[in-house]
């Protein structure tokens, strides 16, 4: 950010927004019934040698690691480019779950001494509502030394105790290529030529961060200061239900698509990874990443109970390795987190952060908070989008 697979039509990145986004959704919801308070393992496991260079790492010859990701293109993207990378310097083999609604279910389900995979990847989220249920391993950083070539930020902003951050997206805004107007900041959503246009699609499954991006928009405070205000918290719903004209209220990416394709929207906000892998197959659309805006990242994280504990952390020093990511930005359009990565196009280079200091302008949600919250805040979105028709 210097300013400012192929898939199929039956599993798309539509998919896998609509189905992450509806149980991050429904698991807010059920937080405070949610936490079972299972002990987390510290012992130690899965065989291998010592930890090494990126191409030249611990033989693992004969042994697999179950490994959870999202469903959906991002699952073949990272068949296509991580799981053959890991395989050859390795000798292992990984074993590639897809799921979104169960993973967190599956983990809390099953024998604390068997896991149904050995490393799961998590959405802020989930990272957080594992955290709380014990259900990830601490993650041994003398065995991940590619976490000292993490962007700071990403390191400081939430714990890498229990989960590493490696990749994820910020939010961007996408529009009607004949509208004569390009938006270029959230504020713009508020513009006459919006007001007068068919309208605005945002997310209603993952609320918190078109909330963060209204709240970007207001400036009032530091990049969405306003929502852990308590006297202005609320006054963000207002911004959202007077400022932008809501027309769509999407729980997928394909709700987006289909919104204008219908002409039910000229603009939207949406994340930058699904949209860009996307937006080529839509006639007419573009899409712009402000310099300041929401976005998520995802940690990777050893599962309780794994006896492959070693491998698992092995594999997440692979995924934070630079050219790991410079290899795994090839055929995914997101955001990585070494400091030495590079991307694979320039428009990526401009448009995702590179350091700290871009990192800053992102509004990433503070989920303790938005989960203290969540029923206040999800019940306004809702009483939003019935009363907006």
């Amino acid at each position: 950010m210097r300013d400012g697979t192929p898939r199929s039509r039956d599993e798309s990145p539509d998919h896998t927004s609509s189905s992450r986004r509806a149980f991050l959704a429904a698991a807010g919801a059920g937080t405070a019934t949610a936490l079972a308070g299972c002990s987390a393992l510290a012992g130690g496991g899965g065989g291998g040698g010592t930890a090494g260079e990126s191409g030249s790492g611990p033989d693992f010859s004969g042994e697999t690691l179950r490994v959870m990701v999202w469903s959906g293109n991002y699952a073949d993207r990272f068949e296509e480019t991580i799981k053959p990378m890991y395989e050859e310097r390795t000798g292992g083999t990984l074993q590639v779950n897809r799921g979104w609604n169960e993973i967190l279910a599956q983990i809390r389900s099953a024998p604390e001494d068997q896991p149904p995979f050995d490393v799961t990847i998590t959405e802020g989220y989930f990272y957080l509502l594992g955290r709380a249920d014990d259900l990830f391993l601490p993650v041994r950083s003398e065995n991940v030394p590619n976490l000292d070539n993490v962007i700071d930020y990403y390191t400081d902003f939430r714990t890498t105790e229990f989960g590493v951050p490696i990749d994820g997206a910020p939010t961007t805004m996408i529009y009607r290529n004949d509208g004569d107007f390009e938006p270029n900041s959230w504020a713009d959503l508020a513009s006459d030529t919006v007001q007068n246009s068919a309208g605005i699609g945002i997310d209603k499954g993952f609320w918190w961060f078109p909330q963060h991006d209204a709240a970007v928009a207001m400036d009032e405070m530091e990049l969405a200061g306003e929502i852990y205000n308590e006297e202005m918290t609320m006054e963000v719903f207002d911004y959202i239900e007077n400022e932008w004209p809501i027309t769509g209220w999407a729980t997928s990416g394909e709700d987006i698509w289909q919104f204008f394709e219908n002409g039910v929207i000229d603009y939207a906000q949406w994340y930058y990874e699904q949209t860009a892998f996307d937006i080529d197959d839509y006639d007419g659309l573009s899409h712009f990443a402000p310099s300041k805006n929401s976005g998520f990242v995802n940690h990777w994280c050893p599962v309780r109970g794994t006896d492959k504990r070693r491998m698992a952390e092995d594999f997440l020093n692979f995924l934070l390795d630079a050219d790991t990511q410079t290899t795994w930005s090839e055929n995914s359009p997101t955001l990585f987190t070494n400091e030495n990565m590079e991307y694979a196009t320039d428009k990526l280079d401009e448009d995702l952060p590179n350091n700290s200091e871009e990192a800053k302008l992102i509004a990433w949600p503070k989920f303790d908070y938005i989960n203290s919250n969540f029923s206040k805040f999800a019940d306004r979105i809702s009483k939003m989008a019935v009363s907006s028709g």
